[in-house]
């Protein structure tokens, strides 16, 4: 297990999130960002999409022990995730609402376990489909 390719795929995930979050604010604007509930559901459904295709790619490219890679992905994802909503609250005073982060999470987890099933079926489809020929 490659703790390289963890920290890379999480990161790589938060990073992608952040921009996909800030470039739906510029678009909405900050004002209608925070109190229309068809953005922040729109904004959660591609955040479960984009986070579904990684964890598929990953569970697709990752051979041995695929669930536990996709778990460590996660945790360190969701530490980065609350470390960085921490330090903004600590110096920018953004106020953090634990509440906030209860649909994420369980959409997270979804995305966690149905991805990585789908990228390992998918590998062994394709493994059983070459070993045929």
């Amino acid at each position: 297990m490659k703790y390289s390719r963890i920290l890379l795929f999480s990161v790589g995930l938060y990073l992608l999130l952040v921009v996909l979050s800030a470039i739906a604010t510029l678009i909405v604007g900050s004002d209608e960002a925070t109190q229309s509930m068809p953005f922040i559901f729109t904004l959660h459904a591609l955040g479960f999409v984009i986070s579904l295709i990684a964890y598929f790619y990953l569970g697709y490219k990752q051979t041995t022990s695929p669930y536990k890679q996709a778990a460590l992905v996660a945790g360190v994802y969701w530490f980065i995730n609350l470390s960085v909503s921490v330090l903004l609250n600590i110096f920018l005073e953004i106020p953090m609402e634990p509440l906030i982060f209860l649909i994420p999470a369980l959409l997270h987890v979804i995305a966690v376990l149905l991805g990585t099933l789908l990228g390992v079926q998918l590998r062994h489809k394709r493994e059983l489909s070459v070993s045929a020929i």
